[in-house]
């Protein structure tokens, strides 16, 4: 190789010879005012053939020197690459081992040595949000989010830290902020529905409910994010009701019953805003063609209720003789006329009833508690302890007269929302029997419309009516 090169030079040098006895012209520059260079024209051209060879030597060499400097840098990035590797599973390790305080502690160093790992900042707030370090989760979320403001990971991370903090109306803002920006994902939303509701934003959490239902295709779970938005509906028209607003109330109640006209809660709260504005032809007939719908007695209870208000006991009896013309051989609502003449002062009359229905039915706990307090006034002491004892060797021995058909839990008095399980419309009255999973027959339970009758009521709600 040495002696092709050598020769390459000879021949070089030989052709420059020649070319200098061939072209002895000269050539005269002016450099300066007073400078004249005179150069033979076979120098200028070697000049020129140098200062090519220099300018592609120079060029070479800098992308040389280019390349060299970026494989140096990848290098560099490689090994702080492997090393965040190996700190990311030596975290993950120690978390497997349920090793937290270790975990938390490679995590500080990872993100120490680097700073924008947003995988590691997620991760080590997480953990310290477990560890009740609310205030360092919320610091480390915050610094992850200035790297991917839009990541939902983060955005649930930051709401839950700020509720873990007591910063409620901050993880609100938050998940606000997100929604106002069209996020539309659908873990967020719940989180978001979720914090509403327990918060009671009742107006809010039904924009939000609206968008989550809408978000999902037909089927069980759309039609269990529309039961939870029927629910909200009531509860809407709830608040306006107390606040006196019950033209809007009214709306809202009409919209939960578009939906699901079975909805007892909604039904009873349009009587009752009916009634408030005077309209109590309408809100009775509401409540008693949601007794029909449904066969629920809470709307039967409520129009006893405002007959009593209103003065008017005549109207109470013929409420649940008529009841009884529709449904004969109903045991719950037989039981609601023996109590209503108990009610009114009529105890012999009542109690006659309830001995006669005894036998009819598996009676519960309130039952048995009214008659023993009929006993018990009347001075028959033993007949008395004999019904209080049926209460105790009830099971559920409750004699409250309302159930929460869910979780069963009692209650003396009816509300649309069940404040043990938290959920619309499975509180109902036991009329005195028995509360067992399976219904009291088909008499007193309530008619619940198949599925496919509620979806084509979810879809008139969402896109119209069904064409024919």
């Amino acid at each position: 190789m040495t002696r092709l090169l050598l020769l390459v030079m000879l021949l070089l040098a030989v052709a420059l010879v020649k070319l200098a006895e061939w072209n002895d012209q000269k050539v005269s520059f002016q450099l300066f005012p007073h400078k004249v260079l005179v150069l033979p024209q076979i120098t200028l051209l070697v000049l020129a053939f140098a200062l090519g060879a220099g300018l592609v030597f120079l060029i070479h060499g800098l992308s040389d020197f280019l390349s060299w400097v970026e494989n140096l840098r990848e290098g560099r990035e490689e090994k702080r690459s492997e090393k965040a590797m190996a700190l990311w599973k030596r975290a993950w390790t120690e978390i497997n081992r349920s090793h937290l305080p270790q975990a938390i502690s490679v995590l500080e160093r990872l993100v120490t040595l680097f700073p924008d790992h947003k995988e590691a900042l997620l991760l080590y707030g997480d953990l310290k949000r477990s560890a009740g370090d609310y205030v360092g989760a919320i610091r480390i979320h915050r610094r992850a989010r200035v790297f991917d403001e839009e990541d939902v990971r983060l955005v649930l991370a930051l709401a839950s830290d700020y509720e873990g903090a007591g910063r409620v109306e901050d993880a609100l803002a938050l998940l606000r902020e997100y929604f106002k920006k069209e996020g539309r994902n659908r873990e967020v939303l719940e989180f978001f529905r979720r914090l509403l509701i327990k918060n009671e934003r009742w107006e809010e959490a039904l924009s939000v409910q609206t968008v989550l239902a809408r978000s999902f295709e037909k089927g069980e779970r759309r039609d269990r994010e529309v039961s939870i938005l029927v629910g909200i509906r009531f509860e809407v028209g709830f608040l306006l009701h107390r606040q006196g607003q019950t033209e809007g109330a009214r709306r809202a109640f009409r919209g939960a019953l578009k939906i699901d006209p079975s909805f007892t809660p909604a039904r009873i709260g349009l009587a009752e805003a009916q009634m408030a504005e005077g309209r109590e032809k309408e809100g009775i007939e509401n409540l008693w063609e949601g007794w029909e719908r449904t066969g629920q007695t809470l709307h039967l209870v409520r129009l006893e209720e405002f007959y009593l208000e209103k003065g008017n006991p005549d109207a109470v009896i013929s409420l649940y003789e008529k009841a009884l013309g529709k449904k004969p051989g109903n045991p719950g609502l037989r039981y609601h006329q023996a109590r209503v003449q108990n009610l009114l002062g009529m105890e012999e009359e009542a109690l006659f009833r309830l001995e006669a229905l005894e036998g009819d039915a598996d009676w519960g706990g309130e039952f048995y508690r009214l008659t023993g307090e009929i006993y018990e006034r009347r001075g028959q002491i033993e007949l008395a302890l004999d019904a209080y004892k049926r209460i105790l060797s009830l099971v559920p021995s409750d004699d409250q007269p309302y159930v929460c058909k869910a979780c069963r839990t009692f209650y003396p008095g009816w509300s649309g929302r069940c404040p043990a399980c938290h959920q619309w419309n499975t509180i109902v009255r036991t009329d005195g029997l028995l509360f067992t999973d399976r219904p009291h027959g088909e008499a007193d339970s309530p008619t619940i419309p198949s599925a496919p009758s509620l979806r084509t009521a979810y879809q008139e709600y969402f896109s119209g009516p069904t064409p024919p």
